[in-house]
This record gives C-alpha cells, sequence and structure tokens, in this order.
C-alpha cells in the first residue's frame, strides 16, 4: 500500500507539472491539485452465461489535477487505487488495482449553480484492466469541497460510485 501511495503522488505531481518552453521553466500550482476517496458497488453481468451476477462493494482513493478550461469545459486528470471485495464466494475475482482518467465537468447553472456535469474516460491496470467511461454529477460543498455520484462502465464491471474529495 504504501509503494501505491508514493506513486500516486508521483503520478498525479507528473500530470501536475507544466512546462514553459519559452523560459524553459518547470511550475507546479497546488490550487488545481486536489485528492478524495469514495465507496462503490461493482456487478458483473454473468446472467447470459446462466452464472449469478457478481457483485462487491469497496472503496477508492485518487488524486487530480485540473488543467483548466476548454470549450466550455473544465479538464482534469486523475490517478487512483480502487479496491473491491471478492465478487463471487471463496474466488479471486475482484476489481482491485489502479486507475488513470481524463475528466470533463460543466457547470450546470440552470438547475442549482453547485452543480455539474461529469465525464470521464480512462484506463484500468490489474483487477479490471482496460478502458472504462463513465457519466455522473457533481455538487460543490464548499469552496474547495466536492462530492460526486458517477456510473463507469468498464471493461469487466459495472460500477457505482459515491466521492467525495478536497481541493487544496
Amino acid at each position: 500500500m504504501k509503494t501505491f501511495f508514493t506513486g500516486l503522488v508521483l503520478a498525479s505531481s507528473a500530470l501536475a507539472l507544466n512546462v514553459n518552453a519559452e523560459t524553459k521553466t518547470f511550475s507546479f500550482d497546488t490550487d488545481k491539485f486536489y485528492a478524495g476517496g469514495g465507496l462503490n458497488y461493482n456487478r458483473i453481468d454473468s446472467s447470459t452465461l446462466s452464472f449469478s451476477d457478481g457483485k462487491a462493494t469497496g472503496y477508492q482513493v485518487f488524486a487530480g489535477y485540473e488543467y483548466g478550461q476548454r470549450s466550455g469545459f473544465d479538464i482534469a486528470g486523475e490517478v487512483g487505487l480502487i479496491q473491491t471485495e471478492e465478487f463471487y464466494d471463496n474466488s479471486d475475482i475482484d476489481a482491485n488495482g489502479i486507475w488513470a482518467a481524463a475528466v470533463a465537468t460543466r457547470a450546470l447553472p440552470e438547475i442549482n449553480e453547485k452543480l455539474s456535469a461529469v465525464a470521464r474516460i480512462g484506463l484500468g491496470i490489474e483487477g479490471d484492466d482496460g478502458l472504462f467511461m463513465g457519466l455522473g454529477a457533481q455538487y460543490q460543498v464548499k469552496a474547495n469541497i466536492f462530492v460526486r455520484a458517477e456510473y463507469l462502465n468498464k471493461d469487466l464491471t459495472q460500477s457505482y460510485q459515491v466521492n467525495a474529495a478536497y481541493q487544496f
């Protein structure tokens, strides 16, 4: 676990490293960095194979860096770790692994000033490896705290997640 957190810090630092080509300087804006965690409910659809669906709960931790706004969307990069229980009794099947994703949020002031839509695309490594995509909503609780509810369609599983994050 210690190795993971070291990797998480290094990866999020790499995401956040800005290089200015003209002045040949590196910068890191800590105001754009955020970290959080949450709970997840995961499901493997096995019904088409005449087996019962696999279900597992778990948690995730993540770190992200905001790159700014493009065409009305706030763009960020995230890296994280997901841990789940086993999907079936007495099995080794779980969705434990690391992931990285590009995240786009768009404010929805016509509904609520603090509400945003969230879309993501990413890559999971290990437990549920492969590409994944997700949609959800984000609510700004305070200036530096937000919560998200998301649905992710991964290579092996479908994941429903609730997360909270703190922006530094």
